[in-house]
């Protein structure tokens, strides 16, 4: 009975301050506030969270776009709405965005291999540590139409851009892009680093594949399939000398079996670019040389295996690639070949390709998000993120096979086999642990080998 009584009075304890005319002083609510918990009505806490109750209504921030920072501007809640821990903030019809975002991976790693210096001189490295990515970036979008980013990485003690765009929505199922962009090629290419299954992409695809660039793009927006395709320039430097190369790039992509619970992905890349050049009076063209590079499976041991020596007096290449990925609940597999055909000046032409195949099984029964409509891989969700009530997280067992043959004509650019073992750890959806242990055997062409053991672990966070 006694409780009853208690619960009836806090309840009119609630409606009095609510009621509140709100020409009142603040000390007077505060005055009421003690009286009930001085006669024993309500507690300290319950006080406490009937005054946030109050102060702030629960699906309205007390912050809106464009307030001004002269302390005698009021704070006023009326048409915005915050999310703190991923920050974003919006208008209540959505038309106005604004948001922060990043990411941070730590790497650590260690080389066992043999006779490593037999091809890379440089590879006498044993184990280190290094921040792989620390990128911060703003997002958001500009009455319904228009999307834009800004972002920026640092790694490997340099300063890059990553993306930088604007792109316009208002013509139905579409993006048209304009910006500092990854060009549209592989499956794997295109998926996050925040999400692709091992440390780094597959050797081939790290290697063989186009990087960002300047550049125009559309991009379909459907629920069961995807088409990617653009022109884009060479290189953020400003060089008076140089002549900017261009590349025309199209992929595409779609699931025909999208269920709930599986899907199959079928798609397609194919990259042409004209290599940037000098001309000086008098002399024939001087081509840009081309890096098609790939390290161990970690950045942390610089070992360059793949690409040791950059393709030079290449006048165009040609990338094509092809993708398969199939999953069943926990269960997923996937698959690429990439190919490039390098036409060069004055020395043979070089053909060069690889493929892997990959699959990975969550233990405690996750899958991963794949996207139809992007053709890649999204975030994981745990069903029981890890904390202090005893949730595991999701557990996930990886498995790949790479190889890459990057020798061909007088061009050398060694071969390699790559076989990972990982086992990644999400005890949050914004938390990722990986461990992968990599065994590779390579080869140049003068018929030097290494081969032997790399361990690797990140840590990863975004916001």
């Amino acid at each position: 009975m006694k409780k009853k009584r208690l619960s009836v009075l806090s309840a009119t304890a609630v409606a009095a301050v609510c009621l509140m005319p709100a020409t009142a002083h603040a000390s007077e609510s505060q005055r009421l506030m003690d009286l009930l918990i001085d006669k024993g009505i309500i507690s300290q806490q319950e006080a406490e969270a009937i005054r946030r109750e109050v102060e702030t209504p629960p699906t309205e921030s007390r912050y809106r776009e464009g307030t001004m920072y002269d302390a005698t501007e009021p704070v006023v809640a009326d048409e915005t709405r915050t999310r703190v821990r991923r920050f974003r903030t919006e208008t209540v019809d959505g038309s106005e965005r604004f948001g922060i975002r990043g990411r941070l991976m730590i790497d650590a790693a260690r080389q066992e291999l043999n006779d490593s210096t037999a091809i890379d001189s440089a590879l006498t490295k044993k184990y280190g540590t290094a921040i792989r990515r620390a990128r911060l970036g703003a997002l958001g979008l500009i009455n319904h139409d228009w999307e834009w980013q800004l972002e920026v990485d640092y790694r490997e003690e340099e300063v890059r851009m990553a993306n930088a765009y604007l792109a316009y929505l208002g013509v139905p199922e579409t993006r048209l892009l304009f910006g500092h962009v990854k060009e549209p090629f592989s499956m794997e290419s295109n998926t996050s680093s925040r999400y692709i299954m091992f440390i780094e992409r597959a050797t081939p695809i790290d290697a063989y594949r186009p990087d960002r660039e300047i550049g125009f793009m559309y991009e379909s927006i459907k629920p069961d399939w995807y088409l990617g395709a653009g022109i884009f320039g060479s290189g953020l430097d400003l060089d008076r000398e140089v002549t900017e190369g261009y590349s025309l790039a199209m992929r595409g992509s779609f699931a025909p079996l999208l269920e709930n619970d599986r899907f199959v992905h079928l798609g397609g890349s194919v990259n042409y670019r004209e290599n940037a050049y000098v001309a000086r009076p008098g002399e024939e063209r001087s081509y840009e040389d081309i890096r098609l590079r790939s390290r161990l499976g970690t950045r942390v041991i610089d070992g360059r295996l793949i690409g040791r020596n950059d393709l030079d007096d290449t006048v165009e290449l040609m990338r094509y690639g092809l993708e398969f990925a199939a999953g069943v609940g926990p269960f997923l597999v996937q698959s690429e070949y990439v190919r490039v055909d390098a036409t060069r000046d004055r020395v043979p032409d070089a053909t060069l390709d690889g493929f892997y195949i990959q699959g990975s099984w969550f233990l405690t029964g996750e899958r991963r998000t794949y996207r139809a409509t992007h053709g890649d891989f999204a975030k994981v969700y745990p069903n029981r993120p890890f904390n202090s009530l005893g949730g595991t997280g999701a557990w996930e067992l990886a498995l790949r096979y790479a190889t890459a043959d990057g020798i061909d004509g007088t061009y050398d650019g060694g071969k390699m086999d790559h076989y990972t073992l990982g086992l990644n750890w999400f005890p949050h959806e914004d938390i990722t642990f990986k461990f992968n242990a990599i065994y590779l055997d390579a080869e140049n062409a003068a018929g030097n080998t290494t081969d032997g053991w790399v361990y690797a672990l990140r840590a990863q966070y975004e916001f």
